[in-house]
């Protein structure tokens, strides 16, 4: 009777990076429902048993990836913030986060029949964490950006995330306008609106 190898620590964590790494492309390239698991195991070069030995479904390698997205967009936004602490630099890092949304916009549109499928699958926990992501993202940034607010946060907070639901109407907006130009013109006004 032959062993299974027994994975580290080190190399199950080099496993899930690997697999992050991958179900983000996926993600991007064909969206949720048509990444599967026998795929990213074959890229990843990993039997399906070592799939579930790291994680027990698809969506908690989707839950685990979309909250590595959310970090790495978090670092680059507080990093445009924390460089530039002015009304400017927060409206240059709205700016950068709405180009990255436009950008790979299946990881972003929870609206989008792909998103709502994995969504379905996920604990009102996850949900309420991935729904709620933006307004931690702008209450941590408004405090480090040392900038003092002319209306209430939760408001200044809202505003900031309706900001981020344009990205459903750029293929409408895109028809008549620079989308971009709106949406620039949008960042800087209410910027200029929410500080001091």
């Amino acid at each position: 009777m032959s062993l299974k190898p027994v994975l580290s620590n080190e190399d199950k964590e080099k496993i899930r990076e690997k697999l992050k790494e991958l179900c983000e492309k996926c993600w991007i390239k064909q969206g949720y429902k048509k990444t599967n698991i026998k795929s990213l195991c074959d890229k990843a070069e990993i039997s399906i048993g070592t799939f579930y030995t790291i994680y027990p479904t698809k969506e908690d390698l989707f839950l685990e990836t979309i909250e590595n997205i959310q970090r790495r967009l978090a670092e680059n936004f507080f990093n445009t913030n924390k460089n530039n602490q002015t009304t400017k630099g927060f409206s240059k890092s709205m700016k950068e986060l709405l180009r990255e949304y436009v950008s790979n916009p299946i990881l972003y549109n929870v609206n989008t029949s792909d998103f709502q499928s994995f969504i379905s699958k996920l604990s009102e926990e996850s949900i309420t964490k991935i729904k709620y992501y933006s307004f931690d993202l702008f209450k941590k940034a408004i405090d480090l950006s040392n900038l003092k607010l002319k209306i209430e946060a939760d408001q200044a907070y809202g505003i900031l995330s309706a900001l981020l639901s344009t990205i459903n109407a750029k293929d409408v907006l895109s028809v008549t306008c620079n989308y971009f130009e709106v949406i620039d013109f949008m960042v800087d006004n209410l910027v200029d609106s929410i500080f001091y």
